[in-house]
Parts: structure tokens; sequence; C-alpha cells
């Protein structure tokens, strides 16, 4: 399926935007959009809402420049959003909801930009009333301190499915991020959107956390590995009637510049919770459920759980299927 071409005379403007965790994808996206002159709350921890309260957002941005935004900053929401974008790390997923009450999101359009895809079966349950999106985001982007972005990568570009919402309003949302300094591409598949970059990260998240290395010596030293992750990706959403080009992932590899760090490997690095189970444990969920093999995938999640074990299993989630 072709990807539709937005009519801009319909789009409507997205109004109020809450960011939920502001670090290095939600924090970018806050600071992109408060410069645009967009109107941005953001809800984190006490101490991160307090200190981006009195200091406002750094931005550092290979594709959007140096800059401050000033944004409004709480620890639970207190108002409703018009578009509710949620960017925690999956192993803070579900104690960061409690900081937006499902009233505050009825009617919103929900952009949930995690690595994965079982998180969105949560978020609809969760927000009911709400148009709960299938996006993702390409980008390397970290928080450095709270309130301090650092986004390294040439590119910051987002997928967003319209899953179902009405069009005129996710066209709307997708030329405010165009605005702000974004890439945006709008599409009617919503699982390709999420299997798409999905492919990518998990060979490339697993494969460079496991060896402990960027990207560009994982390609080399790691290269069979890679692969097989992707293979057997595409294998696995095969199964689900999804198609996806794995040669084309594999050109991708060799085409990232060759210093990137996925987060997980950063959360390594750093010594914090992993997201292990979210990806290379969904993958794995998924093929059990499908009846196809992913050795690959099983050899480097069981090594990395037992180096430094993640968040508990999402052993009740659901793969999504259309």
């Amino acid at each position: 399926m072709s990807d539709p071409t937005p009519d801009p005379a319909r789009a409507v403007e997205p109004g109020r935007t809450t960011v939920l965790a502001p670090g290095g994808v939600g924090g970018l996206l806050a600071g992109a959009l408060a410069r645009d002159g967009r109107a941005v709350t953001v809800v984190a921890t006490e101490p991160t809402a307090a200190r981006i309260a009195e200091h406002g957002l750094h931005v550092d941005s290979a594709v959007l420049g140096r800059f401050r935004a000033d944004v409004p900053a709480v620890p639970v929401a207190g108002e409703p959003a018009d578009v509710l974008v949620v960017a925690p790390k999956a192993t803070a997923l579900e104690a960061a909801l409690e900081r937006v009450a499902p009233h505050l999101a009825a009617d919103a359009l929900v952009v949930p930009l995690l690595n994965g895809y079982e998180h969105l079966d949560l978020l609809r349950s969760y927000y009911p009333r709400a148009h709960v999106l299938g996006a993702s985001i390409r980008v390397e982007s970290t928080r450095t301190e709270p309130g301090r972005i650092s986004q390294t990568s040439p590119f910051a570009a987002l997928d967003i499915a319209y899953s179902g919402a009405p069009p005129e309003r996710v066209e709307g949302l997708a030329a405010a991020l165009h605005s702000a300094g974004l890439q945006v591409r709008l599409s009617d598949d919503e699982d390709a959107v999420l299997w798409r970059k999905y492919q990518f990260l998990l060979a490339t998240a697993l494969v460079c956390t496991h060896h402990r290395s960027d990207l560009g010596t994982a390609r080399t030293e790691r290269r069979a590995d890679m692969i097989g992750v992707a293979e057997e990706t595409a294998a696995v959403a095969a199964a689900g009637g999804i198609d996806l080009d794995t040669a084309h992932v594999v050109e991708m590899f060799d085409a990232a510049p060759g210093a990137v760090k996925p987060s997980m490997l950063r959360d390594r690095e750093a010594g914090r919770p992993m997201e292990v189970d979210a990806l290379g444990g969904a993958l794995l969920r998924a093929a059990r459920r499908a009846g196809v093999a992913a050795p690959v995938v099983a050899r480097l999640v069981d090594d990395l759980l037992r180096i430094a074990p993640a968040s508990p299993p999402r052993g009740n989630s659901r793969d999504r299927r259309r």
C-alpha cells in the first residue's frame, strides 16, 4: 500500500500538546513545538518538572540547532490535551501513565514514541476514549541531564499512521511537526509503521548492546547476527501478514553513521534498566504464537537478561494483527 497524500486544505490545527516524559525524544519534540509557537506542556517526575519549569528545555540538535524553549512543566497533568505525546522508555511506561489521567486525553490524538509495538494495547486500554495512533520516530537523541537534550543523528523523522483517527486532525498534527522542523510521513498501514522501524531497531539494539559496540563496529564484527535478527523479525511479521523488506534494512545498517549507539546500549553503559523484554521479548512471544523459530534473537535476549535483568516480562501482552 502506498502512503496517502495529505490534503492541506482539510488539516486542523492540533491545539494544546502534552508531552509525557521529556527525555531524549519527548524533550526534542516539546522543545521544537514550543519554539515554533505551539502550546506545549511537559509532564515529568517532580525533580525534572521543577528543573524545566525554572530553567526551560535546552536542546542541542544536529537537525534543529541549539536553542532554549520555556514550557510549563508539571509532575501531574491538570489540563486536557488535544495531542498527548507518550515518550518514556518502555520500562517506565506504566508508572508514567499515572501522571496523565485518562479523562484528560478524551478525544485526544495519542502519539506513542516508544520502541517496540506491544505498548499500543496498553495505551488503548488506558485511554479508551482517545485516538491512539501507531507511530515511530527515527532519531538518536539523549537526555544528558534533566531538561537538556542532545540530538546527534543527521535525521529526526516520524512515521505516523492514521489508525482510524479523524484524518484532518492527523494531518494537522503532521503539519505542525513539519513546521517545527521534523520530517513526517503519514501512512494508512499501522503495522507497517511499527514493524518497519522495529525490524531495524531490534537488530541494531540487540547486537550493539550484546557486543557493547557502536553500529559501525557491530555491522562489521557481528554482521551475521544483525542479519539473522532482521530475517527472524521478517519471518515473524510474515506469519501475521506483514511484509518487511530485509534487504532494505541491511542497506540501512550499512548507510547509517558508524558512531550511532542505540539507546539500549547507552542504558547498559549507564547501568540503567534495558528494554530487552519490550524489544526482544516481544519478538519471542510473537514467534511462539506464530510457530516461527527465532534462535538468534533468543540467544541474544537470554544473554542480555543474564547480564542485567530488565523489567518483568509482559506475558499478557497481545500481538496486534490486521
